[in-house]
């Protein structure tokens, strides 16, 4: 088991750099990252000077000093004869039907566009507003219903080095073949109810600042080299709009702080050779669906996960090191609650669903809560196959472990000096399978006397039959290894590959019938994801909780003061309100 037992460096690394590291077993593990390229885009000393130049502008843009259009510079109000395009001297460029060359400006310009218009340009930013001499750049564009921008350049299609705010109920179109699509010097909003499309060469859409998306309509985000979509600082998504990012090389979805998802927002994030979602602060999907598709992660949060009335669907593919995990949080904890419906699923030589781990004292995780939901974990070497067998027998009967495959469905884990690792459920439905383990709580002490355990409450473990919580100790290289899983039998295992430990399990409130689980390769239309059917509606009984009580504190409930109708209630009507939108989706003119 020591490729569970190693430290993320992952988590460690320079936001935006990639440290390559040998050895898969020690490198990989269940709760281990890895940067897999090196950053394509040097950007440190560009960042410097623009904040110096920033620090020395007026705090408040008043107007643009100039602008340029077609090549041609204007100082005063000017417009061409065709009226495609007028600038009134200050802040505002109308764009009607223009089709044209670049569009840039010193200072504040406020781009009101209606009718079809396009903006060409080769070798120079497509629309661009940079800070001139008395004014902070800043960039505003709003178009109607109806009304389309379309800007395409070989630079960044639109660029501005303060912030950005896109609004209205047009549609905006950026296409860079050589670099971002839409790139914001200082923070960068899009709001309304239009439509926002973002193909590039490099980002999709990023921003050195903060990235709220506030809006009913719909946002796509494509990168090839880079970010789908991706913030220095925080990204909120909101609004009740569809939010689909995606990337070719690189994260879809990449925060140097929080990611917020809310209010009947639907985001869609996937990425060919990386993480899908990357958060060095925490993720948080409250009266949201998120869906993800990654490679070696499927959600990286530094800083927890907290998924509140939530519908998430998350996929994890071998990286290149043969690992995967869906959802992983280091150095915080893993919270899904009040209705959620998580189906999560990691294949990779040493994979898991949910994993949490935490080795340093003055920070908190390595805990797992799961309240009122519904969580499909799933953890395989091979999806579509019969992959390697977790243990085996020789000839004289003797158990031991397989040498490859490590892969457990939920995981949690802390060091000594911290609050031991801990997995709670609680009046939910949870379907759990590992090659290795279903379930597995782990804390590692010197001692021995730090103990992981599982919690069990208002539900009971129908799946194996005669399943219970069982201890684990171990002592491996002067370190003790003691904690929980799921199993059969009286005895305390110092391995998990034995057939005393339940590679799949079921645990769910009495009475509770049994869903209809979407498999793991099940590829659905988005329907379907965000609007999951009522798990079936005949009853089954629940197999009754052992009285035998493992030596350490994990605990089972069989019956509770809630009822389990009740409990399916509270899940079924969670999830009914995230599909029928009572989010209360805004719209926007």
């Amino acid at each position: 088991m020591a490729a569970l037992f190693t430290t993320p460096k992952r988590n460690d690394a320079t936001a935006g750099t990639h440290v390559a590291e040998p050895d898969v077993r020690r490198r990989i593990g269940l709760a281990h990252g890895s940067w897999r390229r090196v950053t394509r885009r040097i950007v440190a000393g560009a960042v410097c000077a623009l904040t110096v130049s920033s620090l020395l502008m007026p705090s408040v843009s008043l107007a643009a000093e100039w602008v340029k259009v077609g090549g041609n510079k204007y100082n005063t109000a000017a417009s061409d004869e065709a009226g495609t395009w007028s600038w009134d001297g200050a802040d505002d460029l109308k764009l009607n039907n223009y089709n044209g060359g670049e569009i840039q400006a010193a200072g504040k310009l406020n781009v009101n566009y209606s009718g079809t218009n396009i903006v060409t340009a080769d070798w120079i930013e497509g629309i661009k507003a940079s800070h001139g001499t008395n004014e902070n750049a800043e960039l505003n564009i709003q178009g109607d219903a109806g009304s389309t921008l379309s800007v395409t350049s070989t630079e960044d299609a639109i660029l501005s080095t303060g912030n950005i705010n896109i609004d209205g109920a047009g549609s905006v179109n950026a296409t860079s073949t050589g670099s971002d699509a839409i790139n914001a010097g200082g923070d960068l909003a899009i709001k309304g109810s239009g439509n926002v499309n973002a193909t590039g060469a490099s980002d999709g859409i990023r921003a050195n600042g903060n990235i709220t998306i506030d809006d009913s309509g719909a946002v796509t985000a494509r990168a090839t080299e880079d970010k789908g979509i991706g913030t220095d600082k925080n990204l909120t998504i909101k609004g009740g709009g569809t939010v689909e990012a995606s990337s070719a090389d690189g994260e879809a979805l990449w925060s140097g702080g929080n990611i917020n998802i809310s209010d009947g927002s639907q985001v869609k994030a996937s990425s060919e050779k990386d993480a899908a979602v990357e958060a060095k602060g925490s993720l948080a999907a409250t009266n949201a669906s998120l869906n993800v598709n990654g490679v070696e992660y499927g959600v990286y949060a530094h800083k927890g996960i907290t998924l509140d009335h939530a519908n998430v669907t998350v996929r994890a593919g071998k990286g290149r090191y043969g690992g995967a995990i869906a959802l992983f949080t280091y150095q915080d904890d893993i919270v899904v609650k009040n209705g959620s419906t998580v189906d999560a699923f990691a294949e990779g030589e040493v994979s898991a669903a949910f994993s949490t781990r935490n080795d340093r004292p003055n920070e908190k995780g390595g805990h797992i809560y799961i309240s009122d939901s519904v969580v499909k974990a799933i953890a395989r070497y091979v999806e579509n196959g019969d992959g390697p067998t977790p243990y085996s027998e020789n000839q004289d009967g003797e158990t031991r472990r397989e040498p490859q495959g490590e892969n457990i469905g939920i995981v949690a884990q802390t060091s000594e000096g911290i609050m031991p690792a801990t997995i709670s459920i609680v009046r939910s439905k949870v379907t759990a399978e590992g090659d290795t383990a279903a379930i597995f709580a782990l804390a590692m002490s010197a001692d021995g006397k730090t103990i992981g355990t599982i919690k069990i409450e208002n539900a009971a473990i129908q799946t194996p039959e005669g399943g219970k919580v069982i201890d684990y100790r171990k002592l491996r290289d002067g370190i003790y290894e003691a904690g929980q899983a799921i199993g059969t039998g009286d005895a305390t295992v110092d391995s998990l590959y034995i057939k005393a430990v339940a590679k799949s399990t079921t645990i769910a409130p009495p009475e509770v019938a049994k869903p209809e689980d979407p498999k793991p390769d099940e590829t659905k239309p988005a329907e379907s994801k965000q609007n999951p059917k009522p798990e079936g509606s005949k009853p089954t009984k629940a197999v009754a909780a052992s009285t035998t009580k493992a030596k350490t504190t994990g605990v089972l409930a069989a019956t509770g003061d809630t009822s389990g109708a009740a409990i399916v209630a509270t899940v079924l009507a969670g999830t009914a309100a995230i599909a029928a939108g009572t989010m209360a989706s805004r719209k926007r003119s």
